[in-house]
């Protein structure tokens, strides 16, 4: 009778992580200002990016190459490994990628689920919706109640007006209403900037759960310490370009610091501070 074989164990590299977005070489120039002068760019699936950069840094202008809202002039900018040209927000929303900006664009006056379907409404079926155009709005109520507690947002009523909402409950809609809708991006725009503590702390979880849905996630913020605690990989923006792409968990806030500020050189940073 033959001898069992015994499995034979090889080394198996390791795989590259997935590029969900990238940018190559984006430039931009508003008259003689160079916004942008050669930026790169890469997120990768199942993380969260934050984008960091002192004031006219450029990273502003990068979201806004990648959200649809400006056109680079040179570079490009590949999503799924494929080339894509955006000409306005609504064309990187078809693509599936959302932005939630830091003055949230929702309308106070509007229930959570209108605002969670705002510019995306719902018709009713047949002659309701397609001639006299009614809305849906018992299926919208129905999903917006089905997505908010997916993400465990606790948000009493999906039919309470966002103006009775606090600061941070705000945001949370606004975020839910990106990941509700995002297929492959979510860009958050400083979401806990005008925020107290208790509601930033709200805002980071919601995040979190965002990314661990799948979406991977660009976050642009000052706070280093918010930074620190939900960031995968830093992204450094310095003079219109990248400088560094750091890993939070082996280089110290104060050294972060020293790079973006230009106190520190890029090549002087310790190999195992970079994210590969």
């Amino acid at each position: 009778m033959n001898a069992m074989l015994k499995p034979t164990h090889f080394n198996m590299p390791e795989t590259a992580p997935q590029i969900v977005m990238q940018a190559r070489g984006l430039v931009k120039r508003y008259g003689h200002v160079t916004a942008l002068d050669g930026a790169d760019f890469e997120l990768r699936a199942g993380e969260i990016l934050a984008v960091i950069g002192d004031n006219g840094a450029g990273k502003s202008s990068l979201i806004k190459c990648l959200s649809g809202a400006t056109i680079p002039d040179e570079g490009r900018i590949e999503l799924d490994g494929k080339p894509i040209h955006f000409k306005s927000p609504i064309d990187a929303r078809r693509a599936g990628i959302e932005t939630v900006y830091q003055d949230l664009a929702v309308a106070a006056a509007m229930t959570i689920a209108e605002n969670l379907f705002l510019g995306r409404e719902l018709r009713r079926e047949g002659f309701l919706g397609n001639v006299l155009r009614m809305l849906d709005k018992k299926k919208m109520l129905e999903m917006s109640i089905a997505r908010m507690n997916d993400l465990k947002v606790g948000i009493r009523s999906m039919t309470q007006a966002v103006e009775t909402l606090s600061g941070g409950q705000r945001q949370c809609v606004a975020v839910s209403r990106a990941a509700a809708f995002a297929q492959h991006v979510v860009i958050m725009d400083e979401p806990t900037a005008a925020l107290g503590v208790k509601e930033g702390n709200m805002v980071l979880e919601l995040i979190r759960r965002v990314r661990d849905k799948g979406l991977p996630v660009v976050l642009i913020s000052h706070n280093m310490p918010h930074v620190f605690e939900i960031a995968d990989r830093i992204h450094v923006a310095r003079l219109g370009k990248r400088a560094a792409v750091l890993n939070p968990k082996k280089i110290s806030m104060s050294d972060t610091v020293a790079i973006m500020t230009g106190a520190m050189r890029p090549e002087d940073i310790p190999a195992e501070c970079l994210a590969h």
